[in-house]
């Protein structure tokens, strides 16, 4: 039985301000899923809010006193951020340039190029409409912001996708997502109260952002939710583990290793595992059971075992689907400095080379 190893990548969120350094260390360890790097050391502008509202397509923005609003034109914070995302978008081709094999014959074709972007109803909760309340209070802005986004992501990433010749997936981050369905979003003050949003419309409307992004040439649209463990706003897993009836499922999810591993939310469980058995994609940001990344060769064979427990507590199947997997660092491991983003992604790069043998 042939066994499939799976996909290794990084979360997206890296330290320093040099981008070319920074996508050097992304293809020398992911160079079958590189991913783009955001730096947001770098101020607002290269901040993960700064760093979407870049791409947004003829929708431009401007920063007010507590954030980022709609504006007439573009503002200088705006401007930069925009240059900053070419440049990362730069570097990021030219380090595969360089890293790229001259032997080979061809590009893998299941080679994917991922980009973190905020997601429909996270921008919309955190960007302001000019008077100051937040875009999602507006079903217009709110539609026009969806819109934009959309075709400014497709537009900027399968261009830089074609030419790494890989095919394009987004992972749309949702942090907001459980606040927005609770009701529970701040506004600009306590007499303005933001209502929930029903569960299954927010779960129609994702489906149908991902289907606008798909025809327009992005390859795989994921989902990353929050873990679930605020108390204001408790996690909504039915709006991410199946599609509403006649609408496409995203491609996949990416959620907190632990929160599986430790089994203290079965919700979350569940929705893993629907999203497994349908064939979909599950990304795992850390490993379980693993406190730090793995350095030796023990550790890296205790991680694997965690791996495969956590398949068969999903009730996946052992061999193939560790090819619906895609393994990520933590955004901790990544940029609180105990160790190095390169070590952070080795570790996740020798658990998933690892896995096929340990697997069979």
């Amino acid at each position: 039985m042939s066994v499939v190893e799976p996909g290794h990548t990084g979360p997206g969120p890296m330290p320093g301000a040099d981008p070319r350094e920074s996508a050097r260390v992304v293809m020398g360890e992911c160079h079958g899923m590189p991913f783009l790097p955001e730096l947001g050391d770098r101020g607002l502008g290269g901040q993960q809010v700064g760093r979407t509202l870049a791409m947004l397509a003829d929708l431009p923005v401007d920063i007010s006193t507590r954030g980022w609003r709609l504006a007439r034109s573009p503002g200088r914070l705006a401007r930069t951020a925009s240059d900053l995302l070419d440049r990362d978008l730069d570097a990021l081709e030219e380090a595969d340039e360089s890293a790229r094999d001259p032997e080979a014959a061809h590009t893998p074709a299941d080679r994917r190029l991922v980009i973190r972007v905020l997601g429909p109803w996270s921008l919309a909760a955190q960007l302001e409409l000019p008077g100051g309340l937040p875009v999602l209070t507006d079903p217009g802005a709110r539609r026009d912001l969806a819109e934009a986004l959309a075709e400014g992501v497709a537009d900027r990433i399968t261009r830089l996708a074609e030419r790494l010749g890989a095919g394009p997936r987004i992972v749309l981050d949702e942090p907001m997502l459980w606040h927005v369905a609770a009701g529970t979003v701040t506004g600009p003050s306590r007499f303005d109260p933001i209502r929930a949003v029903p569960e299954d419309r927010l779960s129609q409307s994702l489906c149908r952002f991902a289907d606008v992004l798909r025809r327009n040439g992005v390859s795989e649209v994921l989902l990353r939710v929050p873990a679930g463990t605020d108390q204001e706003a408790p996690a909504r897993w039915s709006v991410v583990s199946e599609a509403p009836r006649g609408e496409t499922p995203l491609d996949g999810l990416c959620v907190p290793a632990e929160l599986l591993h430790s089994g203290r939310s079965h919700a979350a469980l569940d929705a893993a595992g629907t999203v497994l058995g349908a064939g979909r994609i599950l990304q795992l940001e850390g490993l379980p059971g693993t406190p730090r990344p793995p350095r030796s060769g023990p550790e890296v064979e205790r991680a694997v075992s965690a791996v495969l427990a956590l398949l068969e507590r999903l009730s996946a199947p052992r061999h193939s689907g560790l090819g619906q997997l895609v393994l990520t660092p933590t955004v901790d491991e990544m940029t609180s400095g105990r160790t190095t983003p390169m070590e952070a992604l080795a570790s996740v790069r020798r658990v998933a080379e690892a896995a096929p043998r340990l697997a069979e």
